[in-house]
């Protein structure tokens, strides 16, 4: 399976759906081993912006624009400019979801005039996590910061402000927590500048929830205001869970029929005929582990694709090339005579040591078709 077959399911789905298509996938394959394989899952970013725009001027302006879309999320500052190009080449714009388009790809949906949703489509709730120079560092790699997620923060204070549970019976509890005192011992832990960009981020999903929605609905219209909210609150405070998806039949009640369509029997044939190819192109079913990838080789280059951005003309991948060396690593006193320029060799029973150079990374042309 590769380009050529997916070409021939996009021209399908396009020729029945009277549209022109886009793809957009990320990989999020299993990896064995605590090597970390760039690449392997991917997300949604800013960098793929330049290739959008050249695949869409590809197709031209449209009346119908589809996006076929499978992701776990990724940047929120990813998701405006790309639903906004989006809508420069195509008047009305649909999302294809064939299985997976969470968090940020959920927001990227509420930018659609339309969704196409199948038997296994799921949206999610939208909890981004904040990261800068003054997040707390990870007790466990010094040298990275811990992400900061925003509704962590908001719970924390709903929970210092009734911490017995609304409507539950408090008789002879204390109403409340003293919220002061509960800032006071947080800022203590993390760093007054980093709360800070937690309630920037908070604001920012908010409005940002309103102003996709503002690309398709008119707010003038009674009740479409409350309606937003109503969506905003679903999908930031509602869901306890990052992992508490949305199926098709609870979207289509929060977002109304207008906006969301399940998809037909042959719509749907076709998406999961679609999506399964890009499965096997990315391996997702089968787990990473890197030093089965190098065989009985010591030594070798692997080049990893991590997703796509394709129509029926164009094929761009995300790629990652690593240079990958593994050997057995020999406790303290223990010499092993080596020629020069020789591996230290593979020994059983010793702890296998694996050495990962990035050479290079990012979005090209899908040359050989994939």
């Amino acid at each position: 399976m590769g380009y050529t077959d997916r070409r021939d399911i996009i021209n399908r789905l396009q020729k029945l759906r009277g549209t022109r298509i886009i793809t957009h996938i990320n990989s999020d394959r299993r990896s064995a081993g605590p090597w970390p394989v760039p690449a392997l899952n991917t997300k949604l970013g800013t960098e793929a912006q330049p290739f959008f725009y050249e695949t869409l001027c590809a197709i031209g302006r449209v009346e119908a624009l589809d996006l076929f879309l499978y992701t776990l999320g990724g940047q929120t500052d990813s998701v405006w400019p790309l639903v906004s190009i989006l809508r420069e080449f195509g008047s009305r714009l649909s999302v294809l979801i064939p299985y997976k388009a969470h968090s940020a790809g959920t927001l990227i949906c509420l930018g659609a005039d339309t969704l196409v949703m199948t038997d296994l489509s799921e949206l999610s709730p939208v909890d981004p996590a904040t990261g800068n120079q003054f997040n707390p560092v990870d007790e466990i790699n010094k040298q990275t910061r811990k992400a900061i997620s925003v509704e962590d923060v908001a719970s924390y204070f709903r929970l210092a402000k009734a911490p017995y549970g609304a409507g539950e019976d408090t008789t002879d509890e204390p109403e409340s927590v003293n919220l002061d005192l509960a800032f006071e011992i947080l800022a203590k832990r993390v760093h007054p500048l980093a709360l800070g960009n937690v309630e920037r981020s908070n604001k920012q999903i908010r409005e940002l929830v309103r102003r996709l929605l503002s690309l398709h609905w008119d707010f003038e219209k009674k009740g479409e205001e409350e309606k937003t909210l109503k969506i905003a609150r679903r999908l930031t405070q509602e869901r306890y869970s990052h992992t508490d998806i949305l199926n098709r039949r609870e979207s289509l009640e929060l977002l109304g029929d207008e906006m969301v369509n399940f998809a037909s029997e042959e719509e749907q044939s076709l998406m999961f005929s679609l999506y399964y190819d890009y499965v096997d192109s990315l391996a997702m079913k089968k787990t990473f582990v890197l030093p089965s990838e190098l065989g009985q080789s010591q030594q070798g280059q692997l080049k990893v694709v991590g997703g796509f951005i394709e129509t029926d003309s164009v094929s761009y991948i995300f790629t990652s090339v690593l240079n990958v060396t593994k050997r057995s690593a020999f406790p303290p006193g223990i010499q092993v005579s080596l020629q020069p320029g020789q591996l230290p060799p593979i020994i059983p029973g010793f702890p296998l040591e694996i050495q990962i150079e990035l050479e290079s990374i990012g979005w090209e042309p899908n040359q050989k078709g994939v």
